[in-house]
């Protein structure tokens, strides 16, 4: 028999028609039949199959099971990791910064010198070092201009005007100020415990403890203003908070070593220089 014959005999007997019989196994009555052939049987087991492939398919595609088998994210992910270094990084320079002014702003309050970086580390000669007593004509007309600009800062300070001051506390002044001694502000002797409010709205943007100075609170209002509140006992804002005019943001005491009973020291600043605060708000 040829290979071909073979092949004819197999689909002629995969044609041939059985007989399924499903028989009850206790009276041995048939309870249903089925005629169906091997061909029969191979294509309903395909199509079954292919059903069943094409639905898992559609079920992957359209439904969120795609997430397990699938991932689109993995630029995505590159990407916002990359964002989040740079956010990271902004937010370290950020607060280098914040850090920087911090440390300036305390220096200012409790009245100590600044430091030049640009001089530390650097060695003189003293044996071999000669200065130069001469001045040109440029050295001369260069301190003229710088001197004249400095007055010209200064008096633009003290000559600023303001719509309206709300005077932080009521009392008496105790000692005014004077610059030439050092002291920067006024000093107003009222009740203990008494509420210290904010002179104009702002931002706090400084609060601490100095130990010369006590409790401190320090705020930023517009037109690079900053007014400065010491000696208070407790303090009722926290840094950045916004203040409106006449705000409560500490009580009145006697805390740090500079002070011999309850009142406040105030201070105001524009742009790095000292205002007279009883030339703008009377006590």
């Amino acid at each position: 028999m040829s290979f071909l014959e073979k092949i004819k005999n197999y689909f002629r007997r995969s044609r041939e028609k059985h007989k399924l019989t499903f028989i009850n196994d206790s009276n041995y009555h048939e309870k249903w039949s089925l005629r169906v052939s091997s061909f029969n049987l191979i294509s309903l087991l395909g199509l079954y199959t292919l059903v069943v492939l094409v639905l898992s398919l559609v079920l992957v595609k359209y439904t969120p099971l795609n997430s397990l088998f699938v991932s689109d994210n993995s630029f995505g992910d590159e990407q916002e990791i990359e964002r989040q270094g740079e956010l990271i990084d902004s937010l370290y320079q950020a607060t280098e910064s914040n850090q920087f002014l911090l440390n300036n702003l305390k220096t200012i309050l409790s009245e100590e010198d600044f430091v030049d970086s640009t001089t530390q580390n650097r060695e003189l000669d003293l044996e071999n070092y000669q200065p130069d007593f001469t001045k040109s004509v440029e050295d001369s007309m260069l301190r003229k201009k710088v001197e004249n600009a400095e007055s010209n800062k200064s008096r633009y300070a003290e000559s600023e005007s303001y719509d309206f001051f709300f005077a932080p506390v009521n009392g008496l002044v105790s000692r005014s100020f004077n610059e030439n001694e050092g002291h920067f502000g006024v000093d107003i002797v009222t009740l203990k415990d008494e509420p210290i409010k904010s002179c104009l709205e702002g931002t706090i943007i400084l609060t601490g403890w100095i130990q010369s100075e006590g409790k401190v609170v320090v705020v930023q209002h517009k037109g690079d203003l900053i007014s400065v509140y010491k000696h208070c006992s407790a303090i009722l804002k926290q840094r950045g908070e916004q203040v409106e005019t006449g705000d409560p943001i500490a009580i009145v005491g006697n805390s740090g070593e500079n002070t011999t009973g309850p009142h406040l020291h105030f201070e105001l600043w524009k742009k790095g220089y000292l205002l007279n605060p009883e030339e703008y708000i009377s006590f």
